[in-house]
């Protein structure tokens, strides 16, 4: 039970250390102050910790809803110049999952901060 705590603990700690170096400071263009971007930074964390698991189900639910539609439609004739119904089935499945998984400051500035 020990290990998976702390084995959870490193997992969560490397997640929440990999937002904090995508939404550095660095990235931003235009700080207009230290409490500004400190703020941006905190909404991106905790919206990016909100939007991670809802990003993880709906990707997962697709994935799993186009594999049941892939079989049961198996060798239909699709849309894709004479191919079958896999391909398109397979681009449903990749774009639900291709749209980016944190919120960057960046997007947190456009929506909150009222510039750029």
């Amino acid at each position: 039970m020990v290990g998976i705590k702390s084995n959870l603990r490193i997992h969560v700690a490397g997640w929440i250390l990999s937002i904090l170096l995508v939404t550095s400071p660095a990235m931003s263009q235009q700080v207009e102050s230290e409490g500004e971007e400190a703020a941006y930074s905190a909404g991106s964390i905790a919206l990016s910790m909100l939007y991670f698991p809802i990003r993880l189900t709906t990707c997962v639910g697709t994935q799993m809803g186009t594999a049941v539609a892939y079989i049961f439609t198996y060798g239909v004739p699709g849309n894709f110049d004479g191919g079958t119904n896999g391909k398109q089935i397979g681009e449903v499945a990749r774009s639900a999952c291709a749209v980016p998984w944190i919120i960057s400051t960046d997007q947190v500035r456009q929506d909150y901060g009222g510039k750029r």
